[in-house]
């Protein structure tokens, strides 16, 4: 607490001089003094103390409310107003400034330590907020995933640096629009029902949904996201990020459907499927999500003959596999596919697209 710089500033001596003594007495060091509030600004300025005692009323032009704002705005030193008024208009147009808190006149020891030991307290915690926020910005705008968060209605709070340059757009063309303006018209349906349970339940999703590019381009691709709540547990916004890299959705001709697709995990479980999967398996993505892709094909063999390849391969031409369809028997299907890998290029996540022959 030695260390502790405080500057007074009240434009009565007798009461500035007692105040020093006090504060002297409880191991605070008086880093400077001043009577009006222009001059506590340039003395704060040059000493710089950790705390300013302010008088609310102050002679001249600038009183200690109009200061404690200069003060607080130039050089983020925390302020405690002292005063002998309590009125409702003094304090109101106090408030503005974002004092550390009030010492009513006559002052006491107790009083005095704790408002000024809290007052220090408060900015601290904020100033440790505030640089943690900062931290968060710079990894959130450099981090190399893309990523994006939503307000409760879908529509974009922010994207960062990762999303803008893979989607084509600059951050001026996409904050504040509904991001089922970015999807593909066959994911905008699976976006809305998805985005509708998640913002009522902790539990993370992973949904494969098509999006559309600047430039017309259709790609698909895994993006998983989770809550962030306020203060009193209320829904806040959404935190998404893209699990792995856009591919091109393909379509051999305006005839054929869309492929099929599953994005499949290292490990070969399934994290997501297209409708188109639900469509041709009969099997609901609940019901497979979360499974080994090993048990949704004839033979246990026919999956793990995937997972081999894309383990060691960036990619899998088109090859004949069976798969088990949910009361339909199975199904004959091409699949070809394409592997994601990480810093250390190890592999991370497959997709696999699938197609009836």
């Amino acid at each position: 607490m030695g260390s502790t710089n405080i500057m007074v500033v009240e434009d009565e001596l007798i009461v500035a001089e007692d105040l020093t003594r006090w504060l002297v007495t409880l191991g605070y060091t008086i880093a400077a003094r001043a009577a009006a509030g222009r001059d506590a600004v340039q003395r704060c300025e040059a000493a710089r103390p950790d705390l300013v005692l302010m008088d609310i009323l102050l002679p001249g032009d600038m009183d200690g409310i109009q200061a404690a704002e200069e003060i607080r705005r130039r050089f983020d030193i925390p302020v405690v107003f002292i005063t002998a008024s309590s009125d409702e208009a003094t304090l109101a147009r106090a408030k503005v400034s974002e004092p550390f808190g009030y010492i009513l006149k006559p002052f006491d020891e107790r009083g005095l330590y704790s408002t000024i030991e809290m007052a220090l307290y408060k900015h601290q915690s904020e100033k440790r907020m505030r640089e943690s926020e900062e931290r968060f910005r710079l990894m959130f705008e450099n981090a190399p995933i893309p990523f994006h968060s939503l307000d409760a209605d879908g529509h974009i709070l922010r994207v960062n640096k990762a999303w803008l340059e893979m989607f084509g757009y600059a951050q001026d063309e996409v904050i504040g629009r509904w991001f089922g303006e970015f999807l593909a018209s066959g994911s905008v349906d699976r976006f809305v029902s998805t985005f509708t349970r998640f913002k009522s339940s902790p539990v993370l999703e992973t949904v494969i949904l098509e999006v559309v590019l600047k430039d017309g381009t259709l790609r698909t691709g895994a993006f998983k996201g989770s809550i962030a709540v306020d203060q009193r547990g209320r829904f806040e916004m959404t935190l998404c990020v893209l699990e792995s890299r856009l591919h091109a959705v393909v379509q051999e001709s305006a005839a054929v459907p869309p492929a099929a697709s599953a994005i499949v995990r290292a490990d070969g479980v399934v994290l997501a499927v297209t409708p188109a999967f639900e469509t041709l398996t009969h099997w609901g993505a609940p019901e497979v999500c979360g499974r080994p892709l090993k048990d949704l094909f004839g033979t246990p063999r026919e999956g793990e003959e995937i997972l081999d390849h894309l383990s060691t391969a960036v990619s899998m031409d088109s090859r004949p596999f069976h798969l088990r369809g949910k009361g339909i028997g199975p199904i004959d299907v091409l699949i070809s596919g394409i592997a994601y890998r990480g810093p250390s290029n190890r592999t991370e996540t497959m997709c696999i697209f699938i197609r009836q022959r």
